[in-house]
C-alpha cells in the first residue's frame, strides 16, 4: 500500500513536470513572436531551439506516466504573458530554476521506487534545465 501511495505521489509529480513542459512550448512559441529587433532575433533563435527539447522532455514524460499505470495531462502549466525581452528572460529563468527543482525531487523519489532508469533521465533532465538557466542569466547580463 505504501508503495502505491509513493507512485501515485510520483505520477502526480510527474504530470506537474509534463504542464510544466508543454507550458514552456507555447511560453517560448508566444515569447519568439513577440521577440523583435536584434536581441530579440538572437532570442528567438534560441527560443525555437529549446521548443524541441521541451517536445523530447514531454514525450518521455508522457511514457513515463503511462509505463507507471498513470494518465498523463494535456494541459499546459499557464505563464505570465511579458512583454520585453528582460521581463521575458527574468520569467524564463524562473520558471527553469523551478523545474530544475522539481526533476531533482521526483528523481529521488524514484529511486525510492528502484527506477533507475527514470531516476537518471529525471537527473538528466534537471541538468537540461540547469543548463537553460544558465544561458539565459548569461543573456539577461548583456542586456
Amino acid at each position: 500500500m505504501l508503495k502505491e501511495n509513493v507512485k501515485k505521489q510520483l505520477i502526480d509529480g510527474l504530470n506537474e513536470d509534463l504542464a510544466a513542459e508543454l507550458g514552456t512550448v507555447i511560453r517560448c512559441t508566444y515569447q519568439a513572436g513577440k521577440s523583435f529587433g536584434l536581441q530579440g532575433a538572437e532570442l528567438r533563435e534560441i527560443l525555437e531551439k529549446e521548443v524541441q527539447d521541451e517536445l523530447r522532455h514531454a514525450s518521455f514524460l508522457t511514457d513515463a506516466i503511462i509505463d507507471l499505470g498513470g494518465e498523463p495531462t494535456t494541459a499546459p502549466q499557464p505563464f505570465e504573458k511579458r512583454d520585453t525581452l528582460k521581463a521575458m528572460l527574468e520569467l524564463d529563468l524562473k520558471m527553469e530554476t523551478e523545474g530544475v527543482e522539481n526533476y531533482k525531487k521526483h528523481s529521488q523519489i524514484a529511486d525510492g521506487l528502484g527506477d533507475v532508469e527514470l531516476k537518471v533521465k529525471l537527473e538528466e533532465m534537471a541538468a537540461d534545465e540547469a543548463g537553460h538557466a544558465r544561458e539565459i542569466r548569461r543573456l539577461l547580463k548583456g542586456l
